[in-house]
């Protein structure tokens, strides 16, 4: 029980009540300087997150105009393979139209000439 009394005792007569808020204690002025202090802090924090921002910005406008310069490549690209394709269709229509001339021309040669022996034959036969 004596350790108790000496406890609460002491307690109430020589710890002093600190105040629950310091800034009860801080004069205006003070008080003024601590809100201009973080302001700047905040607009430090803002400052650096506009640059970041701009930073980034930057970066995907290069992205863009990258992609818009590879997709202009590749449509360019597209175009001249279709163009290809194009001329490469046409030749082969031609030369299919060639052979088929060239087989026509050949077939009715073979029949003249077929003809042309029998006419020969038919007269060294008389």
């Amino acid at each position: 029980a004596l350790p108790i009394y000496f406890k609460t005792t002491f307690q109430d007569k020589l710890l002093l009540k600190m105040p629950e808020r310091e800034e009860d204690h801080l004069t205006a002025a003070t008080r003024l300087l601590e809100k201009r202090r973080e302001m700047n802090e905040v607009e430090q924090a803002l400052n650096a997150h506009k640059e970041e921002f701009q930073m980034k910005m930057e970066s995907l406008q290069q992205r863009r105009e990258e992609l818009e310069r590879k997709e202009y490549q590749l449509k360019s690209s597209l175009l001249k393979f279709d163009k290809f394709l194009k001329e490469n269709d046409s030749k082969r229509a031609r030369a299919l139209k060639k052979a088929t001339a060239e087989q026509e021309q050949r077939r009715a040669k073979t029949r003249e000439i077929e003809t042309l022996t029998k006419k020969t034959e038919q007269l060294t036969s008389q």
